[in-house]
Order: structure tokens, then sequence, then C-alpha cells
């Protein structure tokens, strides 16, 4: 099992800034949160969740769900700059079977993380767009 700790991840702007996601819970769900000083409302913090569910048993199921939210807070005039106006979101599940051996697991979250750096899913995603 690995132990929680911090997690530094940059994000997508012209000047990438790392953001560092200090963990705040581990169980039952594991939840990293972006305590950047500069996000003055808890609400406004980036955040990481982490859930395990599964068997032990050799023809069950693990699952993974991790999910990234980055809300956008209020500007101030329609909503208040404490409330959280909409959020971007992900959600990730990985579905493994208990008999399956680690370099499979390995494969799929390689090809996952390559097949997002893909610039046809680039184009879908950041432009929203559909593929043709």
């Amino acid at each position: 099992m690995s132990q929680i700790a911090n997690m530094t991840v940059a994000d997508g702007a012209t000047t990438p800034v790392n953001h560092v996601f200090t963990p705040v819970q581990s169980t039952p769900s594991a939840v990293w949160k972006d305590t950047d000083a500069a996000k003055t409302y808890v609400a406004g913090q980036y955040q990481i969740t982490a859930v395990r569910r599964g068997s032990d048993s050799p023809k069950g199921l693990t699952r993974y769900r991790l999910a990234l939210v980055l809300p956008t807070m209020g500007n101030g005039v329609a909503l208040p700059a404490s409330e959280v106006d909409y959020s971007h979101q992900v959600v990730v599940e990985f579905i493994c079977p208990n008999r399956g051996v680690k370099q499979e697991r390995k494969d799929l979250r390689t090809l996952l993380k390559n097949l997002l750096a893909d610039a046809q899913i680039i184009d879908m995603v950041d432009e929203l767009r559909s593929a043709y």
C-alpha cells in the first residue's frame, strides 16, 4: 500500500504552475486538496479523490475511482465570490480483474496517460469538439 503524501501536479497554463495537493483524508477514501493560499475559500480548492473498492477473491474485481475537481468561484457580481459558480471534473475508473498481472495494469495506466496526450483527444477536450 502506498503511503498518502503530497502530490505536485503541473497545470496546463502557458507557463505551467505546479499545484501541491496536500492529503486531508485517507479513510474511507483518499482526498487531497490544493491548499494554495491564493484560493481564499475552501470551496474553491482543487481536489483529488481516490477510492478503492473490491474483493480479495481471485475471481473478483478491484476498482480504483479517481476524480479531479476544479471549481470556479463566482465573479462577485452575478454570484458572490465565496460561492462555486461551476466545476470542471474528470472521473477515471480502473476496473482490474484480481487474477490479472501487474504488467497488464501498468499497460492500462500507461496507455491511458498516452491517450490523454494524443492530439485528437486534446482537441476534443480543450475545444469541446466531436471527432469526425
